[in-house]
C-alpha cells in the first residue's frame, strides 16, 4: 500500500497509525511472526509506543463489528492489533526482536486455520 493509499485506511479515529499499516497490518499469524523477527529493536518499540495508547480504544472501537462482515479499514486496525499482541512480548519481556536462548524460529511451522 503506497502512502497515497494509506490516507484513509483506518477509521478516523485511528488516523495517526496509518504510517503503520503498510508495513505492520498483516493477515496472517505467520507474516506477523517474521515481521517480528527481521525488525529492529528500535522498529518494535516505535510501533509499540504507538499502539499502547490506542489500544482499549481499538479494542473498543472493533467490539461493535462482527468478525465475518468486519469493514475492510477494521479488519486493517484488527490486524494491527495482533501484531502489537505479537510483538508486545519482544518489548515486555525479551527486549529482543526473537525469543533468546529458543529453539530456531525457522523449525517452527505456524498453521492457521
Amino acid at each position: 500500500m503506497s502512502q497515497t493509499e494509506q490516507s484513509g485506511a483506518l477509521p478516523e479515529a485511528f488516523k495517526s497509525l496509518e504510517r503503520f499499516v503498510s508495513g505492520w497490518s498483516l493477515a496472517t499469524e505467520d507474516e506477523r511472526n517474521r515481521k517480528r523477527r527481521s525488525s529492529s529493536m528500535h522498529e518494535i518499540q516505535s510501533f509499540y509506543d504507538a499502539m499502547l495508547e490506542h489500544i482499549a480504544a481499538i479494542a473498543e472501537h472493533l467490539n461493535d463489528f462482527s468478525l465475518p462482515e468486519l469493514p475492510q479499514r477494521e479488519r486493517r486496525l484488527l490486524n494491527l492489533a495482533f501484531s502489537f499482541m505479537e510483538i508486545a512480548p519482544a518489548v515486555e519481556v525479551y527486549f529482543s526482536p526473537d525469543v533468546p536462548a529458543a529453539i530456531d524460529a525457522e523449525r517452527l511451522v505456524i498453521l492457521s486455520p
